[in-house]
This record gives C-alpha cells, structure tokens and sequence, in this order.
C-alpha cells in the first residue's frame, strides 16, 4: 500500500513540478501548502526544504549536490576503535520524534515545528528513519532522513555524548549499503562529510541517478553484525592493498 502511493506521489512530482527554470520550480512548490505530499513531490525531483533565518521554509536544489557514495564512504580511525568498543546500543526507529526533535534543538535551527510536524507524518507512513545510540537507557545521539525506494537523504544527526552522532552516521552507510541503497544524499559538503566520502555531483547528474533510485524498493534494516563490519571495513581494505602489493614486488 505505502509502495503504490509512493509511486503515485513520485509521477505526480514529476507532473506537477515540470522542467524548467530552477526558480519556476521553487514558486511552484513554494505556493503549495507544506505537507507530507509536496515533501515527496519535491524530493522526487530534487528538491528540500530548509527554513531559512526569518523561520520561512525554502525550496532548494543547488547547482552542486553532496552524496556520499554508498560502497565507498570511509570511516576515520579514531571512529574505528570507538565503535569496537560497543559503547552505544544501536536502534532503528524507536524515537523518531524525538530525535527530530533533539536535531532542532540548537541555536538557528532550520528545522521549525512545520517542518518536524511533517515528518512525523511522513514517519508515520514509513518513509522518515532513524538510526539512534542509545546507552544506559538514554537516547544519546542520532541521524533522521528520508528513505524512498533507494535513495536516502540525511536531514541532520545530533549527541548528547561525544561521538554518539558519528557513530550513529558511520552505522547509516552500512545500512544504506547492506540493503541495496542507490544514493546518499547529504545536500550541502562540509568538512565533517568530507571526510567520510563526501563528493559533489552537478544538479542533471544528481536527478538523473536520483529518478534511478526512486524507481527501486528497498528495505531499511540493521544487519546483526554491523557494527563489527563497520568498524573493520578500512582496516580490512588496507590490509588486502598491502597482501597486493607485496606480491606485485616479489
């Protein structure tokens, strides 16, 4: 049920949001009423929303797109020996609204209550997903996106405890990958994605890979022993490099 009105909401985007200008675009969907429908309609076409200072939510597709390519995001060192340890219970989706709501809670927030309202109406029809650090009972740390066929966008990621946020990000790409994702979205680069991976695409490539994900389902789960992948994945990668080289010289 949840498939068939995706695809539905997906081929009314394209419909209703028709080629052309970028700001023909944005009034567009500018002069619709924010709700769970124009979010999926705009993200089918590259677009998100973002409240800009005076509180007034944005439409913005920007000429350069960050992604972080699914099978071939990496994992600082420093993060590597955090997450061997365990330290933080890793659950999916058992407090989205409040992880919405521990992202907004910062000085200059882009997320308004309009905007966390209707996420949780998109998270209650299956499309918002959380990955949270939990740890002694407490919810610690967490990343929130949206996650339509195989294309995920990242909206923001919060700690209450160093490394909580980074270790909840770093189990993201392996979830992403583990089930088949097309696309990381991350919007916007910055120094804290870049090194994880972070690449920019132009606007025709992003849509174009981008109307390729929509099109594929795909499941959202956590594999049992992700946490050990993850915490393995570069160290394993050198390690087959270094066994190459040595034989290439001998």
């Amino acid at each position: 049920m949840l498939a068939g009105l995706l695809r539905r909401l997906i081929r009314a985007g394209v419909r209703c949001v028709p080629g052309g200008t970028i700001a023909a675009e944005q009034a567009i969907l500018a002069a619709r009423k924010f709700s769970p429908d124009t979010v999926l309609q705009a993200t089918s076409s590259g677009f998100f929303p973002m409240a800009n200072s005076a509180g007034r939510i944005e439409w913005r597709n920007p000429k350069r797109r960050a992604v972080i390519p699914v099978d071939g995001f990496r994992v600082p060192k420093s993060l590597r020996r955090l997450m061997r340890t365990q330290r933080f219970e890793i659950r999916l989706n058992s407090a989205v609204d409040r992880v919405i709501t521990c992202c907004a809670d910062r000085e200059n927030s882009w997320i308004t209550p309009e905007i966390a309202d209707v996420y949780a109406e998109l998270s209650g029809m299956g499309v918002v997903r959380t990955v949270e650090a939990w740890q002694n009972g407490q919810l610690v740390g967490g990343v929130y996106g949206l996650a339509i066929g195989r294309y995920f966008v990242s909206e923001s990621q919060f700690h209450r405890v160093n490394h909580a946020g980074k270790v909840c990000f770093a189990t993201l790409f392996e979830i992403l990958c583990a089930n088949g994702f097309l696309i990381h979205d991350v919007q916007y680069s910055s120094g804290f994605l870049q090194q994880f991976g972070a690449i920019e695409l132009s606007r025709d490539e992003f849509r174009s890979r981008l109307t390729r994900s929509l099109a594929q389902p795909a499941r959202f789960e956590l594999p049992s022993t992700i946490l050990e992948r993850v915490a393995t994945r570069d160290s394993t990668a050198h390690a087959d490099a270094s066994t190459n080289s040595t034989a290439a010289e001998s």
